[in-house]
């Protein structure tokens, strides 16, 4: 039998034994503690009852004394109300009462029935207090007498009913003694089972636990010669015998996991000196050079020879960039290969390893024919699923490749595949970024970025010829500073409101000679990574074009001003002249006759012939003077002295 089973079949025989002796001592106890609790409400009750007719006699009793001393009728009536009251208590003592009481009850009934009598004798009489006192007193003696027997018998009674409470008590104490005998009885049944319970489950399950478990330190610690001891043929000892087992096949095991353990380590070597040879390589061809080297170097079982094909951007042919104990006549002849040609061109093709153990036999080797026999490895460089080229390489006769050369390899070629993309994508970025940097170099605008708070981290020469600073002193320096405080408010409300690129704004440049010029800015904002990295801003030189502006708009100015002149002397002259003929005709009528007109004649006159110059004067406005204006450029100057 099993070991657990047999486990299981001790707990539960324990478990019922336990709880048999549990049940039966529980059903014992619960039936003497109600046969006990049975007899205390009985004789509780007895007593209630008892007393009960014990204080209806009396109050009966006291009735009928009441009556003999006073002779009122009333205590007559309560007599009577008394005695049924008593008579209810007595049958219903009789219905509910034991044995024993019953005969109590049966007494007392005719000890009532006496009392009843002499009573009925006592309120027969007609005055009591007055003519028959002494036999109403011999009634009452006689009715206390009777009283005094009853009280005795009650006495008794309750004596009795006291023994009885002892004896009950005596029992419940018995009772108790009984309940601490049978709890004793449980603890120790339950105690043995489980002293056998421990002893089994020490001998069978802890001690060839115990035996597993030096078993396993023994076999941690490198000890793999230890042998559990094997006791008896349940699953326990099944399971050392399992574990003798298991030790013995990992001990020949061992051997064979150092050595493949000794191989992995091999292969990742030669994977670390790849790795270490492509980040120390400073061109393709001699990251191609020192990797092919290494590769040669690092695996076992190659011949001192091999070379790396690279697929040429149309994809169409395979260039050899680089080659170790070639002949230098095979090494011109198969500098180019065509894609899918021969076994190099097949690789490329697919993109999957080959492995040949007699190369030159294989139908799809079609170049070289004629060379001594000899086994190939081609591996692809591959990078993201692209084929970039082929490593083709030169294994010995014995060579056997295994699946974990194949991961190693297939690992080689992808890390070459990186390393070539890698260079591709660097030397195409070198060159955009080469040729961005010229356009932003050598741009007519003045072209700057700058970073948030407006310091430059970059200009080319037109802001360098623009501003008058260098390079050297432009970079950090902030962009409000070469600004006028008025452009400065500009740019900062321009920056702040967000619309970048879509406008053109004005703004005064503060050069380093103190010169100021005139620029018009655009800019829009750098992002990097999704966050503002800064500015990049556009700006034209127009201050020629703004003076330009500004002496087009006096020239107009000047013009409108001619045609004003030219319309006010037309209108000015013809009443001018009126003026003046009519003023000489006057003075010609009254010269010698009225002084006083004449000299104010005169001074019309005067004044007259000055406006006439003045017109005249403003008539040379519109006579065209072309003069030189800026570096041989000649415009019409309307600003006539």
């Amino acid at each position: 039998m099993n070991v657990y089973k047999k486990l299981m079949l001790l707990v539960g025989i324990a478990v019922v034994v336990i709880v048999s002796v549990t049940i039966v001592s529980l059903r014992h106890l619960t039936t003497t503690f109600k046969d006990t609790g049975q007899e205390l409400r009985h004789i509780a009750e007895e007593s209630r009852q008892i007393a009960i007719l014990e204080r209806k006699i009396d109050e009966l009793i006291q009735t009928v004394q009441d009556f003999v001393m006073t002779g009122d009728r009333k205590h007559m009536r309560a007599y009577q109300s008394g005695d049924a009251e008593l008579h209810r208590a007595l049958i219903s003592a009789t219905e509910h009462g034991g044995p024993q009481e019953r005969m109590i009850v049966a007494n007392l009934n005719v000890d009532v029935e006496r009392i009843r009598k002499k009573a009925e004798r006592i309120f027969a009489l007609q005055s009591p207090g007055r003519g028959q006192q002494a036999l109403a007193a011999n009634l009452a003696a006689e009715l206390n007498q009777l009283h005094a027997w009853m009280e005795r018998d009650i006495v008794k009674y309750q004596a009795s009913n006291a023994a009885e409470m002892q004896g009950l008590l005596e029992q419940i104490d018995r009772n108790d003694l009984r309940v601490h005998l049978l709890f004793l009885i449980v603890l120790l049944t339950s105690l043995s089972a489980l002293f056998a319970f421990v002893v089994y489950f020490h001998r069978k399950v802890s001690v060839p636990l115990n035996d597993l478990w030096n078993g396993t330190e023994e076999i941690s610690r490198g000890n793999l010669d230890y042998q559990v001891a094997v006791r008896g043929e349940d699953d326990i000892a099944r399971l050392g015998g399992r574990f003798n087992e298991m030790a013995q096949r990992l001990r020949f095991s061992y051997a064979e996991l150092e050595q493949k353990l000794y191989e992995r380590t091999h292969e990742l070597a030669s994977l670390d000196a790849v790795a270490l040879t492509l980040s120390q390589a400073g061109s393709l061809r001699d990251m191609l050079d020192k990797s092919l080297l290494r590769i040669l170097e690092s695996l076992s079982g190659i011949q001192p020879r091999g070379g790396v094909f690279l697929c040429e951007p149309g994809g169409e042919i395979l260039r050899l960039m680089t080659q170790k104990g070639l002949s230098p006549e095979f090494a011109q002849r198969e500098s180019v290969i065509k894609m899918g040609e021969c076994l190099c061109g097949i690789v490329a093709q697919t993109g999957e390893l080959l492995f040949t153990e007699h190369g030159c036999d294989d139908q799809r080797h079609t170049r070289s024919v004629g060379e001594e026999s000899h086994s190939h490895i081609i591996i692809p460089i591959k990078s993201r699923g692209i084929v970039l080229g082929v490593i083709f390489l030169y294994p010995q006769k014995d060579f056997k490749l295994k699946p974990s050369d194949v991961q190693m390899l297939d690992a080689m070629g992808a890390q070459l595949g990186m390393a070539v993309e890698n260079f591709r994508f660097y030397a195409e970025v070198k060159e955009s970024s080469e040729k961005y940097w010229d356009l932003f170099e050598n741009a007519t605008d003045i072209l700057f970025t700058m970073d948030a708070s407006g310091r430059l981290n970059a200009v080319n020469k037109a802001a360098e010829t623009f501003s008058g600073y260098s390079k050297v002193e432009l970079f950090g320096k902030n962009v409000f500073d070469l600004l006028t405080d008025e452009s400065a408010e500009t740019a900062r409300r321009l920056l702040s409101s967000g619309v970048y690129g879509r406008q053109w704004t004005e703004l005064e440049v503060v050069k380093r000679d103190g010169a100021r010029a005139f620029v018009e800015v655009s800019l829009r904002r750098l992002l990097r990574k999704q966050q503002s990295a800064g500015y990049q801003v556009s700006a034209r030189d127009v201050t020629e074009q703004k003076k330009l502006r500004e002496m087009l708009l006096q020239a107009e100015r000047l013009c409108a001003i001619g045609e004003v002149v030219v319309a006010v002397r037309h209108e000015i002259n013809n009443p001018l002249t009126t003026v003046i003929g009519n003023t000489e005709l006057l003075l010609e009528r009254y010269e010698g006759r009225d002084r006083e007109l004449v000299a104010r004649l005169e001074v019309i006159l005067n004044n007259a012939l000055r406006i006439a110059e003045i017109v005249k004067q403003l008539q040379g406005i519109r006579k065209d003077q072309v003069v030189e204006y800026l570096k041989g450029v000649k415009m019409t100057d309307l600003n006539q002295k």
